[in-house]
């Protein structure tokens, strides 16, 4: 008995030094840290990306945005120049405590941009209205 607890709490260490030093890289890259700001509005990806004609967006349709973003639809970006973004934690929790009530308006977010197999996200730091 005493042996197999001996392995395991090896086991247990050699998995946290191996986590520990696990290469961050991708495509053997360091990853882009560059902290970003952009302005544009926050959307729920669901009604903006189903919706034709732009329904899935702008003042009309903030309540329902704001409504869907509670209930954990996946949160998007539209920036000023029209480049969506998947909006993401730094850590890997919802953002939607962050974004409480600002679809629908223009805001302004600091944050990283990562990118992989051509989808773009947003690891976010703030968000802030702007006018």
């Amino acid at each position: 008995m005493k042996r197999h607890i001996w392995l395991l709490g090896l086991a247990v260490a050699i998995g946290m030094l191996t986590s520990t030093y696990a290469d961050p890289r991708v495509n053997g890259q360091a990853p882009d840290t560059t902290v970003t700001t952009l302005k544009g509005e926050v959307v729920d990806m669901h009604c903006f990306v189903t919706r034709h004609g732009g329904e899935g967006r702008g003042a009309a349709h903030a309540g329902c945005a704001n409504a869907c973003l509670v209930r954990n639809v996946t949160a998007g970006f539209v920036a000023s120049d029209n480049k969506v973004y998947l909006l993401f934690d730094e850590r890997p929790f919802p953002v939607k405590d962050k974004i409480a009530g600002l679809a629908g308006k223009p805001v302004s977010i600091t944050g990283v941009v990562v990118e992989r197999d051509g989808v773009r996200g947003i690891l976010l730091k703030t968000v802030s209205p702007t006018e």
